[in-house]
């Protein structure tokens, strides 16, 4: 296939919506290598990489396949033929016909007005998320956003690609921004591993009958593997199966285009992510448009780390302990207000497990009033660039037992990491890694009466975990001890080498806030 520009492998179309319909399409054969491969082809070569970043390039394919795709869809013939989510039919047109300054205002203006709620205007309320607080990027380089308009989106028909290219070449720009997603010290964010979220939604037993929320869902990868795995029974997934917030409205943005693409939403439908702190609001573990859809799952990887001194959660009284760490309260707050009989797989450092004090009460709590039944111990080094050593805890929320029994009877430890590290530039964790977890963990057998002890997989009974000083979780099963468990002494270098590029930018931020004129 010829390219106009290098070996991207995506043909040139002129011709836009408006092409012959006895014309072949070649959108209708780009895979999602062929697509983020042309994408970064053309921040590489034809921006200033300086002054744009790479999650900041991410954002505006985002806006403007949002655009494109809207005006696609006004523009079928007949009944197929949409209403825009646009302020107009031409918007998109008129988009693509500026440069400059206008360029740069029209498309402000443009993003302004999608990013404004309207209560009246119920088909807005996806987009007043994507947009809300966007702007263009710099005002000096709209030759490079005209050329982006015109060379790479307007030509094509992408409401013919295939939706699980375009969503997968969508997610996989986003995994390519992983370094910026880790200068965002201030909200923890990292990127979780696809495989692993695969196998959590396959432990969960996911359903197109369940609610899945996610809390901390940074740009809705874990709504996304959920999703697919409802989806995988044939039937169609309602909209209200998935729901997240994040307090970030960088990775709201993010996360709705990624959602939609993903699984194929309509753009005037309910957001599947609203910007919130969901840490702030009691009673609910997610509060989402539609009140009146009862959560049965959530899945939530929270921050493990925050520029935070302390999270205050002085307002929150239905906390058992108020004065624990964001990863902590996430545990918490979900274990607190989800409704009785739902479950819940959050990953939670290992800090969490045996850290004195408050994390020690709301384990006590955990054990007594839900019925904590596994504890997966992941692989070092799957957090790229941060180092962490992170877990997920699985468990069901419960009625209070009238004999006061605690809820939890058996806690079964798998562990995958003794002897395991990964890096994924050498050897990434891949599905098939975690096949003998879940042939463990036994999905199909909801009352875990058929669960067998290996080297990798031990039972726990409560009352000794109860017993145990400051109810301490940092348990093991029986794999035989390995030197350590620490990654490659490069690995640990680039660590240390993150943390101080890291505090260096925090110290800069500290630097650069002092009026000059009162020093």
């Amino acid at each position: 296939m010829t390219t106009g520009r290098g070996n991207t492998g995506v043909g040139n179309v002129v011709g836009g919506a408006g092409m012959s319909s006895q014309r072949a399409l070649p959108e209708q054969s780009w895979t999602a290598g062929q697509i983020v491969r042309r994408w970064w082809a053309f921040y590489n070569e034809k921006t200033s990489t300086r002054a744009l970043t790479k999650i900041e390039f991410a954002e505006h394919i985002a806006y403007l396949l949002f655009l494109k795709i809207d005006h696609e869809r006004t523009n079928r013939p007949g009944k197929f033929a949409v209403r825009p989510v646009a302020p107009s039919a031409d918007t998109w047109p008129r988009l693509v016909e500026h440069s400059g300054e206008a360029l740069h205002a029209y498309f402000a203006g443009t993003m302004q007005t999608l990013g404004t709620p309207e209560p009246d205007n119920q088909r807005r309320t996806l987009a007043s998320v994507l947009f809300h607080d966007a702007q263009p990027w710099n005002i000096d380089r709209m030759s490079e956003l005209r050329q982006l308009i015109t060379e790479e989106i307007a030509p094509y028909r992408w409401s013919q690609i295939p939706d699980i290219e375009l969503g997968r070449a969508f997610a996989q720009l986003l995994s390519d921004c992983y370094d910026d997603m880790l200068k965002k010290r201030e909200t923890g964010q990292f990127l979780t591993p696809l495989p692993l979220l695969a196998a959590v939604a396959k432990a969960l037993a996911l359903t197109p009958d369940d609610r899945v929320i996610d809390p901390a869902g940074g740009i809705g990868s874990t709504l996304i593997a959920a999703h697919r795995e409802m989806a995988s029974y044939g039937t169609r997934v309602d909209d209200a199966a998935i729901a997240g917030a994040d307090i970030d409205p960088q990775m709201c943005r993010l996360a709705t285009i990624n959602v939609l693409l993903n699984t194929k939403r309509l753009f005037a439908g309910m957001p599947p992510m609203l910007r919130t702190d969901s840490l702030s609001r009691k009673g609910r573990a997610i509060h989402r448009q539609d009140p009146d859809v009862v959560a049965t799952v959530a899945i939530c990887n929270p921050p493990f780390k925050s520029t935070d001194a302390a999270v205050d959660t002085t307002h929150r009284d239905d906390f058992w302990a108020p004065k624990a760490d964001l990863p902590t309260n996430f545990l918490q707050h979900i274990a607190i207000t989800l409704p009785r009989e739902a479950r819940a797989a959050v990953f939670v450092p290992d800090s969490v497990l045996f850290s004195r004090g408050a994390a020690a009460t709301i384990r006590r709590n955990l054990l007594n009033l839900c019925d904590v039944h596994t504890l997966l111990r992941l692989p070092t080094g799957i957090f790229r660039g941060t180092n962490s050593k992170a877990n997920i805890l699985f468990f069901n929320t419960s009625t209070p037992r009238p004999t006061g029994e605690p809820a939890t009877r058996t806690l079964w430890v798998y562990d995958a990491r003794t002897g395991n590290h990964r890096a994924d530039t050498v050897n990434p964790l891949t599905e098939d890694d975690l096949a003998d977890f879940l042939a463990a963990y036994r999905p199909g057998d909801p009352g875990r009466t058929t669960r067998t002890p290996s080297v990798r997989f031990k039972p726990y009974n409560v009352t000794e975990l109860l017993a145990r000083p400051d109810v301490n979780l940092e348990l093991w099963a029986d794999v035989a001890e390995v030197s350590d468990d620490l990654a490659p002494p490069r690995d640990i270098a680039a660590a240390i080498v993150a943390e101080l590029n890291s505090a260096s930018m925090s110290f800069q931020a500290v630097v650069d806030s002092f009026d000059p004129r009162h020093s």
